[in-house]
């Protein structure tokens, strides 16, 4: 069962040597025995695939314009750090077209990892870099990292037509256009029937028939895949690329099996530790910025090769499941209620802003797994 615990000790109370606790996933994956979590792969490729079964947005109008509700007030710094005034962000609104919403009723593909924006601009958003905390590389315009070849519900284009409003299966924002193809409907019932390959090597290259890259591979996506066209050792992937028109085009890529499962990850030591050992050599990126992963898309695809869904953001993933509240506990009755509660592997551990993977106890302290 899935545990949500609020944890907020005093870093000086909890030791943070490197050398003392092992950098790689062995230690602590070789003692996980639990596997309570339940086969979840049917639900995950329902989540994975909801967009194209959207007939209208999933949201309101009112609830995307957010960011103008968050960042228009108080001081934002644009790219050469001048701040931003009221008219920026009205030529922006005025640029997003909000009349159009919901409007196109369409459906698309992610071509190449990229950048889902809070506006439809690759201008960056910071709040005074001055401040311990805020500048570089926090990009309030970053809504979040898109694998490619994800399902997208599209809602309308901006006022330039060169964004596009998406919604994915977990966020919603701006994508630029030379990043979205739009399949047709038998192409997408293609896409969608076929056998699922769940990705779990980090940055593979895919190249389509004469050798011309396609993209690369991220940990946490899903791609159909040819069953009579693949064997023991290489298996035919289909990927998407953008036309001119921006239909789509399904290329086939060979690749070798050792790149991913013909199903979800059994939830095994050998497993867990394959995957995190790669995990670990990540550097932070927030919302995905630099194709790189935050504390909560971090653990989103690391449990997404095991079949298990998680929401986006820090705050949804620590409701999932039994939550077990560690407020108003002082720092080490925290520790010792997670100790006897927490299931490692199993076990969130979050505080407002952060959420971590709990590992379990490794020299009589309480390990975890976070990008920070």
């Amino acid at each position: 069962m899935w545990s949500g615990c609020a944890f907020s000790p005093k870093t000086t109370s909890v030791p943070q040597d490197l050398l003392r606790f092992p950098q790689k996933f062995e230690p602590y994956a070789d003692s996980y025995v639990s596997n309570s979590l339940l086969e979840q792969t049917k639900v995950f490729e329902e989540h994975w695939f909801a967009p194209w079964h959207y007939t209208t947005a999933p949201q309101s109008l009112d609830a995307i314009l957010w960011p103008y509700l968050v960042y228009q007030k108080g001081e934002i710094f644009g790219p050469l750090l001048q701040i931003l005034d009221a008219k920026w962000f009205e030529e922006m609104y005025q640029a997003s077209d909000f009349a159009s919403f919901d409007t196109l009723h369409a459906y698309g593909l992610s071509i190449r990892t990229c950048d889902l924006k809070n506006f439809p601009t690759h201008d960056p958003l910071f709040r005074d870099p001055t401040q311990a905390g805020e500048g570089f590389p926090f990009d309030y315009n970053q809504n979040s990292g898109v694998h490619a070849n994800e399902p997208l519900y599209l809602s309308h284009y901006a006022r330039d037509r060169d964004w596009i409003y998406v919604f994915t299966s977990y966020a919603s924002g701006w994508l630029h256009v030379s990043n979205v193809a739009l399949p047709g409907t038998a192409q997408i019932k293609h896409w969608e029937s076929l056998p699922k390959f769940y990705i779990t090597q980090e940055d593979y290259p895919l190249h389509d028939p004469d050798g011309r890259y396609l993209t690369h591979t991220k940990i946490g996506t899903v791609l159909p895949y040819i069953p009579e066209a693949s064997s023991m050792e290489w298996v035919e992937i289909l990927t998407a690329q953008r036309e001119s028109d921006g239909s789509a085009r399904f290329i086939h890529a060979k690749a070798p099996h050792l790149i991913g499962s013909r199903q979800a990850l059994p939830m095994r030591a050998t497993h867990i530790a394959a995957i995190g050992n790669q995990l670990l050599q990540e550097e932070y990126g927030w919302g995905g910025l630099l194709e790189r992963r935050d504390c909560s898309s971090l653990l989103r695809d690391y449990f997404a090769v095991f079949g298990i869904w998680l929401p986006r953001n820090s705050a949804q993933q620590a409701k999932i499941g039994r939550v077990i509240s560690l407020k108003g506990l002082e720092d080490q009755e925290k520790l010792e209620r997670i100790r006897r509660e927490a299931i490692p592997f199993e076990t969130l551990i979050f505080k407002p802003g952060h959420i971590m993977l709990y590992l379990g106890i490794y020299d009589e302290e309480v390990a975890v797994f976070h990008d920070t």
